[in-house]
This record gives structure tokens, C-alpha cells and sequence, in this order.
């Protein structure tokens, strides 16, 4: 009988598999060969004998779909904007930059997401002024601060990177209802003049939701939508208008932040059921805080309001997987080798929102891997082959 070998690149071996896009939740070891993913199978299936030249032992963890960040700040323009390199502490092997470059700037750092290891996609900030760090207002002389024919043109030349224009209104950014409408005005123009999506940082703004949310489409993005003052009226509830934009495909983002995430908010939405299509963590520099803005650290913090896992990694991988370009997501033979294992911390933990609050959750994730196109980018777990 001929001695059967099956030699990976890489094999990760004992771990849960988690993909709940193809209904997988159960102890699976996975061969990869250079990019992609060669075989997923459970131990002591596959006949023969099983090694790699490079082993992780993943046994009491949790191995993913790599995890997909739909709103960060990577590129530069803000001064708070986080490393790239860093990203794959994080978990993180694909992402949207979400407007800290306009049109004024992208060309000269387009390099930055080609250089990459990882998939990068971005979103356009509506205003060219959006990368003044706040030394000079938006929206002073809109007009002239959007230019819908230069976005439309970089639109075009980069169409396999853009998914969308950024826009910011809040008491702080578009004091006024006056201004704010004229902004989304101008943004709901834009957005239809390209055809592309529009992705709103809302933060307490001067008009109420009911008269603020007719400008999005379906496949918009209501960013920050557990922060105070966004989707909750007077009486605590949810706002119908929410409710029915949601039912016609607009996607509701937590958007975490140093910021925008009230644990009251959160708490009393969700015990309505108005949990996030999309759940990303705002990821910069200014908030890159075991407490606050890590992907993981927010993950565990909608678990602890009431989600469950599956339904958590769900939301942190496919659905924003489903609008960038260029990413697939799932632990599956055939896909590219994007994998994030983590560590699912079991006991009481304390959580402290934008405002202060304090509250607990039973579950604290904790990436300990993360494999880029078959890559080991990041690993904290020693395995003796």
C-alpha cells in the first residue's frame, strides 16, 4: 500500500471552525498551499499522513473567516490615522479606508494601497477641505469644496479600489439644519452623479432622523448609529423611519470610536432587536485602546448587549465583505488563505463606552492569528509541530 502524504505550507490544526456564511461551527484543521486554502477537513479524516512546514496549533480557539474592517482610518490625512503594518494585530486582512483621503489628495497615495498585503478599498470625503484636521471648517463654501466631475474622474481611474463618498454631519460638522441638508443634498447628488454608495458619519445632528434618513439609498451606510442623539426618539424608541430604512436596505453601522458608542443607546436599541447590519470598530490611532476602538474589543461588546458569536463574526466579515471589491470571505477549499484565529475569553469583563458607562459581558475576543494570502502576518501561539 503506497504511503500517502499530504504536506501544506501551512497547516492549522485543532482549532473550532467558525464560517457562518456555510454553516460551519465545529473542530476542522485546515491545509494551505501558498495562497489558497487546499483542504478543510476534520481531524483524523483525511487518509495518510498530515504535516506542513509550518504548523499552528490553534486547539481552544476559534479560527475565522479573516476578519474585514469597513470603516478605518489607514491612509493618511487625518493625523490620527493607523498604521497599516499594524493591522494584522488586529485580525484584520481586508478593509475600508472610510474618507480620509478626498479628491484633491488620492492619486498621490493610491501606491499606498497597492503596496499593501492586504486588500484596501476607501471611500472619497465629499468635501476636499476634510483633510484640514479642523484648522479650516467643511462646508464653508460647499460648493466649491465639492467638485462632483474631479470625484467623478478618480471614480473611473480607480473603480477597482472606490466603493463610496464619505460624508460628515453632526452638530459639530454641519451645525444647522440649514447646512445639513445642504450637505446631503450635495452628497445625494454626488452619489448619484458617480453611481457609488454614500457612507454618512452621523453624530447628533441638528435634524432628526425622521427628516434626515429620506436621503439615503438602499446599500448607504448610516454610520456612528449608536451614538447620542441618532436613531432614538424621545420616548426611547427606535424611530419607525429607522426601521423602515433598514427593511429597504440601508445598512445600519456601529462604527465604535473613541466617540460614538453609547452603551444606553446600544443597550435599549438592541433589546428592541435594532442590532448593526455591519459592525466595524472606527480603527485609528486616537482610538487604538484595549477599551475602546479594536474590532475584537467591539465584537465583544455587542456580545455582551445580547448577539451571539456567529451572528457577530457574521456582521465583522461578510456583510461588509459584500460591498467592498476584490474580497472573498470563508474558510473554504479553493478561497485565498485569509484566516483570523482568536481566543474567545470566558468570565465577567468590564466594558466602558464613549460616555463613561461601565457594563459587563461573559465573552472577550482576542486575536492570537492572523494569515494573510497564506501569509503568517501575525501569531502569538506557540505550537510544538
Amino acid at each position: 500500500m503506497a504511503f500517502i502524504v499530504h504536506c501544506y505550507d501551512l497547516l492549522i490544526k485543532n482549532g473550532t471552525v467558525a464560517d457562518p456564511a456555510n454553516g460551519v461551527s465545529k473542530k476542522m484543521d485546515i491545509g494551505i498551499y501558498a495562497s489558497r486554502i487546499a483542504d478543510v477537513f476534520e481531524p483524523g479524516t483525511l487518509p495518510g499522513k498530515i504535516c506542513a512546514a509550518e504548523v499552528i496549533d490553534a486547539n481552544g480557539m476559534c479560527v475565522v473567516p479573516g476578519l474585514v474592517d469597513g470603516h478605518t482610518h489607514v491612509l493618511p490625512g487625518l493625523r490620527f490615522s493607523y498604521p497599516i503594518k499594524e493591522l494584522w494585530k488586529r485580525g484584520i486582512t481586508a478593509c475600508i479606508d472610510m474618507g480620509s483621503q478626498t479628491s484633491a489628495s488620492f492619486n498621490r497615495s493610491r501606491h499606498l494601497i497597492d503596496e499593501a498585503p492586504c486588500v484596501i478599498n476607501a471611500c472619497l470625503g465629499l468635501s476636499s477641505m476634510s483633510e484640514t484636521q479642523g484648522e479650516i471648517p467643511r462646508y464653508t463654501i460647499l460648493d466649491r469644496e465639492v467638485d462632483k466631475e474631479k470625484i467623478k474622474e478618480l471614480f473611473e481611474i480607480h473603480n477597482d479600489v472606490l466603493v463610496g463618498i464619505k460624508v460628515f454631519i453632526g452638530h459639530n460638522d454641519s451645525p444647522t439644519a440649514e447646512l445639513t441638508h445642504a450637505v446631503m443634498k450635495k452628497a445625494r447628488e454626488v452619489c448619484d452623479y458617480v453611481g457609488c454608495r454614500m457612507f454618512v458619519h452621523v453624530a447628533n445632528p441638528d435634524v432628526k432622523l425622521p427628516e434626515l434618513i429620506g436621503y439615503f439609498n438602499a446599500g448607504d451606510n448610516f454610520t456612528h448609529t449608536y451614538n447620542k442623539g441618532n436613531i432614538l426618539n424621545e420616548k426611547g424608541e427606535v424611530y419607525p423611519e429607522a426601521w423602515e430604512a433598514k427593511k429597504r436596505g440601508v445598512l445600519f453601522d456601529s462604527a465604535r470610536g473613541s466617540r460614538n458608542w453609547s452603551a444606553e443607546v446600544a443597550r435599549t436599541a438592541f433589546a428592541q432587536g435594532f442590532t448593526p447590519d455591519v459592525i466595524t470598530d472606527d480603527l485609528t490611532a486616537l482610538s487604538n485602546d484595549p477599551q475602546t476602538s479594536r474590532l475584537t474589543v467591539h465584537m465583544s461588546e455587542c456580545m455582551a448587549m445580547g448577539m451571539k458569536f456567529e451572528d457577530v463574526l457574521y456582521h465583522a466579515t461578510n456583510v461588509p465583505a459584500s460591498y467592498m471589491k476584490g474580497v472573498q470571505v470563508g474558510v473554504k477549499r479553493s478561497l485565498p488563505a485569509n484566516i483570523t484565529i482568536l481566543e474567545l475569553q470566558k468570565g465577567p469583563h468590564d466594558f466602558i463606552d464613549a460616555f463613561g458607562e461601565h457594563y459587563e459581558g461573559d465573552t472577550f475576543i482576542v486575536p492570537r492569528s492572523t494569515i494573510i494570502g497564506g501569509k503568517v502576518m501575525f501569531n502569538e501561539i506557540k505550537t510544538d509541530y
